[in-house]
């Protein structure tokens, strides 16, 4: 939806363009319009690299002003700064014509500038007039925001637009991934008893081979983006990367899957059965005893079996029951390893702390806040997970019993 939005703009820019006779060698005299930002962490020439994607209007919308042949929708500049504003407008120096931020869907971070601390970037980004607060942020895993930009990919003609949507699409058919905005993502980094998680994005294939339009116009791409893993924050710092279990396991506690399959054992065959996760709700309260505060997670669940490869009845109740049973031990298994790793990076990416101050906000400022990073590590958490079968799909009898 957010791509069709964004070549509507543009084919309205053209149009305008090419009615007021503002066209000329098939780019647009005023405006450069950013559709991804890359920031990344440099040792000399500045503290900081910035990587503009600016959209080639001719190629998007396509007809009698796009270039022959196949040319690339976007183009890359990047600059070094000792700010993010001086490398901004070193960027400038490449450019035609003005840099154009609000309509960007995404700014990647370089995990080498994640790792050392995002927090100071966020001022130009809350500040500046020009920048929204709706970009999605992602984090370039093992690698740098410039390499993940410069990547292009088949089916989507922007390759900002690229990283928004399979970190998204992910998301909704895994549960692995987070779709978190610019103001989400500052909100926690700024409040007490939270900290931020965010998204990553890795490259598939060597960075190199991604830069030029041939790899979209062969059958298997050299070079791919995938989405992957989530990036534990604690203090504007990323300290650690999950994925898979231990990152869905993240999600449920905060409420924040769509859909995921859940694999289970049959017969004493791992992986035999799989459930789709169709509507997941997570609630999260925090109690008191004589002012020892306990987290309560319950976590409610409803799908239908996906596929089955041993032999079971699904029209045995009794047989549904102990699905459920084993769907509701693994999901408190994941929530579990989950909880576990924030303790080790005493990093409540959860909001725990946030949920024991809306209960008590006496007890929270006079007894916990202060000494938080302490009572977290040690904070009972208590877990309840109900499943439910609610479809078996076509087949009620295994394929392999008949």
């Amino acid at each position: 939806m957010a791509s069709r939005r964004l070549v509507t703009i543009i084919m309205l820019i053209v149009v305008t363009s090419l009615l007021t006779g503002c066209w000329n060698s098939r780019e647009m005299d005023g405006f450069s319009i950013v559709t991804a930002l890359g920031i990344d962490k440099v040792e000399e020439e500045g503290r900081y690299e910035v990587t503009i994607e600016l959209v080639n209007p001719a190629e998007v919308v396509g007809g009698e002003q796009s270039t022959p042949g196949r040319a690339s929708t976007t183009t890359i500049y990047s600059a070094k700064g000792d700010t993010l504003i001086s490398a901004i407008r070193r960027v400038s120096e490449q450019t035609p014509r003005k840099i154009y931020f609000p309509y960007t869907q995404t700014v990647v971070f370089g995990e080498g500038l994640a790792r050392s601390g995002i927090e100071v970037i966020f001022d130009l980004l809350e500040r500046n007039q020009e920048f929204r607060s709706t970009p999605r942020v992602l984090i370039a895993k093992d690698n740098t925001a410039k390499n993940i930009l410069s990547i292009l990919s088949p089916l989507e003609k922007i390759p900002g637009q690229k990283l928004v949507k399979t970190s998204e699409v992910s998301g909704q058919t895994l549960g692995e991934t987070l779709q978190v905005k610019i103001m989400e993502f500052v909100k926690k980094l700024t409040s007490d008893g939270i900290e931020p998680l965010a998204s990553g994005v890795s490259i598939l294939g060597q960075s190199k081979d991604g830069e030029s339009t041939a790899n979209i116009e062969q059958t298997t791409p050299n070079s791919l983006i995938k989405s992957e893993g989530l990036a534990i924050f604690k203090k504007g710092k990323l300290i650690r990367w999950v994925d898979r279990e231990k990152a869905r396991g993240m999600l449920w506690i905060i409420n924040k899957i769509d859909s995921t399959i859940v694999n289970l054992s049959c017969d004493e065959k791992p992986n035999a059965i799989s459930f789709n996760v169709t509507d997941t709700r997570t609630s999260l309260r925090a109690t008191e005893t004589n002012g020892i505060p306990t987290i309560d997670i319950h976590v409610k669940q409803e799908g239908e079996m996906e596929e089955v490869l041993c032999e079971i009845d699904l029209t045995n109740r009794d047989t549904i029951s102990k699905i459920e049973k084993q769907i509701e031990e693994k999901t408190k298994v994941e929530i579990e390893q989950a909880i576990q790793i924030a303790k080790e990076e005493n990093s409540d990416v959860f909001g725990f702390g946030e949920a024991i101050n809306r209960e008590n906000p006496k007890i929270w400022r006079e007894k916990i806040k202060k000494d938080y990073e302490e009572i977290f590590p040690e904070l009972k958490v208590n877990i309840k997970v109900d499943s439910y079968v609610i479809e078996t799909g076509m087949r009620k009898e295994s394929y392999i019993k008949e």
